[in-house]
């Protein structure tokens, strides 16, 4: 019978993971730990865990502005003043679901303190503000310095103004429980108003939920709308760490993230890349952001009955003398056409003479005026006056 030392050496304690045992984990468990998922594409074990869970979540892809002058210019010019129509919206088509997912899961901090950064398969990819504005090809605010939008989140809202330039005449914002404003309804909204959300719900702040405005994007469409300068991509970047830390938050800004790894050299290793949502263009607005209310056209009137007057004798004069005109240069011209007429013969009859006196020339080749008045007979009479 062996020992009790020497059976409790023939025992292996079993730790579990997540065990609330405080027992040292061997380094033979470690090393068998470290080979249980990809090091090239997690940075962590938690990370590998999160991705299993971020596989189920859906894609929020950017949309494309395709408008050309003429076409919706006040959402135009709006977007080209802030250099939004440069890349943020015109980006690459191709989104690689696969490469977005492992940014998002590596861009995970269970406590928001580290730099906005995600390493994808051994490639440090950067989403901090300076990063996304030099990309988008946008203005980066100078380091603590506010800028218009921004001092506007912070002071208090006057509701009234806001809904004064998002609404239609005589609506504003659905009051809750406690009777504070918590959303304006899309069906109050202006065509403006609407067309600058279907952007934000796909490039500046994506989520699927895409009728009423909430207050977070009723403030974010009423700054873009009145002008107010603001450091996109200081709000892309907070929108992107946001969603990684989240739980059951759908992916947005793929096409970004996509390019972003692109451009580290990342490549592929999937055959089939998703595409950007259908573009805003002039069908888009016209059938989804038009309010029908504002922008339909005027009912026309009904036509008044014609009634008849009688004619005057001012008007009667003038009648005949301009028919007694019309009738005397309808003689004239057929004067000028029986004048022609006249030449044509009499040119027919003097090359008919001509060709006698030319030898071998056969007497029938050219007719005598005579034969070609025959032959085109000139209509006799003039229609009558």
């Amino acid at each position: 019978m062996a020992s009790p030392k020497t059976a409790a050496a023939g025992k292996k304690k079993r730790v579990t993971r997540g065990s609330s045992s405080h027992a040292p984990q061997p380094d033979y468990m470690e090393a068998e730990f470290m080979e249980n998922y990809d090091q090239h594409r997690f940075s962590s074990e938690d990370a590998a865990e999160r991705f299993v869970e971020i596989m189920s979540r859906s894609l929020i892809p950017e949309r494309k502005v395709k408008l050309n002058p003429g076409e919706y210019d006040e959402f135009r010019l709006k977007l080209e003043r802030r250099n939004w129509h440069r890349v943020l919206g015109d980006l690459p088509n191709e989104i690689d679901e696969t490469l977005v997912k492992e940014f998002y899961t590596n861009a995970y901090q269970q406590v928001r303190n580290g730099p906005r950064q995600a390493k994808v398969r051994g490639k440090t990819i950067k989403y901090d503000r300076r990063t996304l504005n030099t990309f988008l090809r946008t203005t980066c605010a100078p380091p603590g310095q506010d800028t218009p939008y921004s001092a506007f989140m912070s002071c208090q809202k006057d509701f009234d103004e806001i809904a004064s330039v998002l609404c239609l005449l005589g609506h504003t914002f659905v009051l809750g429980v406690n009777g504070t404003p918590v959303r304006l309804l899309r069906k109050h909204l202006t065509s403006l108003a609407q067309m600058w959300s279907a952007f934000s719900y796909t490039n500046l702040r994506p989520n699927t939920h895409t009728s009423d405005l909430n207050l977070e994007r009723s403030y974010l469409i009423f700054g873009i709308i009145t002008g107010l300068d603001m450091d996109v991509g200081a709000l892309i970047s907070h929108d992107i760490a946001y969603t990684a830390d989240a739980a059951n938050v759908n992916l947005g800004f793929p096409a970004i993230i996509t390019t972003l790894c692109r451009e580290k050299g990342l490549v592929s290793d999937v055959n089939v890349l998703l595409s950007l949502a259908p573009p805003l263009d002039k069908k888009f607005f016209h059938k989804n952001c038009t309010n029908r209310a504002v922008d339909a056209p005027a009912p026309t009137p009904a036509r008044q009955p014609h009634c008849s007057q009688p004619i005057s004798a001012d008007f009667e004069a003038t009648f005949q003398a301009t028919m007694a005109k019309m009738f005397a240069k309808q003689d004239d011209m057929w004067s000028a056409h029986n004048a022609l007429h006249r030449g044509q013969v009499s040119i027919m009859d003097s090359m008919y003479q001509v060709s006698l006196g030319m030898p071998d020339f056969p007497d029938d080749a050219i007719m005598t005026g005579t034969q070609f008045e025959e032959y085109i007979p000139w209509p006799e009479g003039r229609p009558a006056s």
